[in-house]
């Protein structure tokens, strides 16, 4: 095997694994015909066309916070979760009667993303993030706050309640 070759078939290899592939054909020959921001420029909207088999499709890329460790109480730690911070937001709200829910619990959990993201820590303690979110949430919607609270905090009495109440609201 003369050199040329082995090396094009080492650049082919490499082409193929560090491309977007078509989600129709599954070659690797796209371009972007369209370009924007979306989401409070958090993300970015891309419409692309495939060269091979002429389809389009639109793509979003977005920031990837999966490179932060959370440590819990327990002293366990996981990679940060987009989907875990959405569904917990979401459960705390499910009683409640926000117009548009989904898209209300989506800003907010960009919101909290951007937040994180500015502390530039590569590890966050469960504690820290909490309080995060509910500064987050008392801004946009009491009713899911306080059912954040009682949960993360893991509230049982009164007296707890007074007491992580006042850490965020002046009573």
């Amino acid at each position: 095997m003369n050199h040329k070759l082995r090396f094009t078939i080492i650049q082919a290899f490499t082409y193929q694994h560090n491309v977007m592939e078509c989600p129709f054909c599954h070659k690797a020959h796209l371009i972007v015909i369209n370009s924007r921001s979306s989401k409070g420029k958090s993300q970015i909207w891309r419409r692309r066309k495939c060269l091979s088999c002429k389809e389009v499709f639109t793509t979003h890329e977005l920031i990837d916070l999966s490179h932060i460790v959370v440590e819990k109480k327990s002293g366990s730690a996981e990679m940060f979760s987009r989907t875990k911070l959405y569904s917990g937001i979401f459960y705390a709200s499910q009683q409640s009667k926000i117009p548009k829910r989904e898209m209300v619990i989506d800003a907010i959990t960009q919101g909290i993303e951007k937040d994180i993201f500015n502390l530039k820590k590569k590890r966050l303690t469960s504690g820290e993030l909490i309080d995060i979110v509910l500064i987050h949430l008392k801004k946009r919607h009491i009713p899911t706050f306080l059912r954040y609270l009682t949960y993360g905090k893991k509230i049982e009495t009164e007296a707890q309640l007074r007491r992580e109440l006042g850490t965020y609201i002046e009573i």
